[in-house]
C-alpha cells in the first residue's frame, strides 16, 4: 500500500511538471514562430522590390497585400493576428510592420505577444552582411532588429519608466549616445538612459 501511493504521488508530480513544460515551451514555440515568420515575409516582400524579373510594385497597398499573403504562407499556429503597417514606401524600399499575436494557453488563458519588424533595402553588396542591434531597457529587450553593416539606424519608441525621464540611448561598454544619423559596422547594444 504504501509503494502504491508513493507511485500515485509520483505520478501526479510527473504530470504536473509535464503540464508546466508544455505551457512554458507553447508560449515559445508561438512566440518563435511569430518572430521568424515576421522577419522572413517582411524582407521576402522588399526583396521582390530589388528583383530582376520581379514585378513593379507602384503603390504601398501592393506592398502591404505582398506582405500580409506572404506573412500568412509562414504562419501555422490558430492565434488570431493584428497587423499594424506603420511604413510602407515603395520608392524607399522600408516596410515597418508591428504584429500583435493573441492566443489561447493549454490553461485556457489568454496571452499575447507583440513582434516588431523594420527593414529599410538598401543597394549593399551581398558580402556586406547584417549587424544586430539591440535596445534594452533595465536589463530587458525593448527593441531588437538586424540591418545591413553601414545602415543607418532606426530609432525605437522611447521606453518609459516610472518616475524617471528618459534621456536617450547609450552605447553598451562606452559614453557615446546614440544620435540620428549613427551608421551600424558590426553587432551593436544601446542600454535607456534615464534621469
Amino acid at each position: 500500500m504504501k509503494y502504491t501511493i508513493y507511485g500515485a504521488a509520483l505520478l501526479v508530480m510527473a504530470v504536473l511538471v509535464i503540464a508546466g513544460t508544455m505551457i512554458i515551451s507553447g508560449q515559445d514555440v508561438r512566440e518563435n514562430e511569430m518572430d521568424k515568420a515576421l522577419n522572413t515575409a517582411v524582407e521576402q516582400t522588399l526583396e521582390q522590390l530589388k528583383q530582376d524579373g520581379g514585378y513593379e510594385v507602384e503603390e504601398p497597398g501592393e506592398l502591404i497585400a505582398d506582405f500580409q499573403q506572404s506573412l500568412l504562407m509562414h504562419i501555422s499556429s490558430d492565434s488570431q493576428l493584428e497587423v499594424k503597417i506603420l511604413t510602407a514606401d515603395t520608392q524607399k524600399g522600408v516596410l515597418d510592420v508591428e504584429v500583435t499575436e493573441r492566443y489561447q494557453t493549454v490553461k485556457g488563458t489568454k496571452k499575447h505577444a507583440v513582434c516588431r519588424k523594420t527593414v529599410i533595402l538598401e543597394e549593399y553588396s551581398e558580402k556586406a552582411g547584417y549587424c544586430m542591434v539591440e535596445f534594452l531597457v533595465d536589463g530587458i529587450v525593448h527593441e531588437k532588429y538586424s540591418i545591413y553593416r553601414g545602415g543607418s539606424l532606426v530609432l525605437p519608441p522611447d521606453p518609459e519608466k516610472h518616475g524617471f525621464i528618459f534621456q536617450g540611448w547609450k552605447e553598451a561598454g562606452s559614453q557615446n549616445m546614440m544620435t540620428k544619423d549613427m551608421t551600424v559596422v558590426k553587432d551593436t547594444m544601446f542600454l535607456a538612459v534615464f534621469h
